[in-house]
């Protein structure tokens, strides 16, 4: 009983502190609303992320096993021409990778170290 005679009721909120959340609230909203649209703008296919992927994969095993010769490789969905161009005078290589993904080719290209 004590402690509810100590208890002082809250006023009502202003019209400040209202402002103030639905600002908070519209913020938020907006900066979902600008990922969500940044998300779709981009529109890349899944085997745009897979060729990606298996160009990362083909550099490191191009570094492991020491593998300077050009290939193409056939995948579902996207095909990834390897093209090698080699610098003896300065012990490098340019891997240049060329994929295709519907009617879409882009181009990797990455200089690693020349090791024979």
């Amino acid at each position: 009983m004590k402690s509810l005679k100590n208890f002082k009721l809250l006023k009502a909120s202003s019209v400040l502190e209202s402002v103030i959340a639905i600002s908070i609230i519209s913020i938020c909203a907006l900066v979902a609303f600008m990922v969500y649209l940044n998300i779709i703008r981009h529109n890349k296919s899944i085997a745009y992320f897979n060729a990606r992927h298996s160009i990362s994969l083909l550099i490191q095993q191009s570094i492991e096993q020491k593998d300077y010769e050009s290939n193409d490789y056939t995948f579902t969905g996207y095909s990834i021409k390897k093209q090698v161009d080699v610098n003896e005078t300065e012990h490098t290589a340019l891997l240049t990778f060329t994929y295709k993904t519907g009617n879409k080719t882009n181009v990797i290209n990455k200089l690693i170290a020349y090791n024979e």
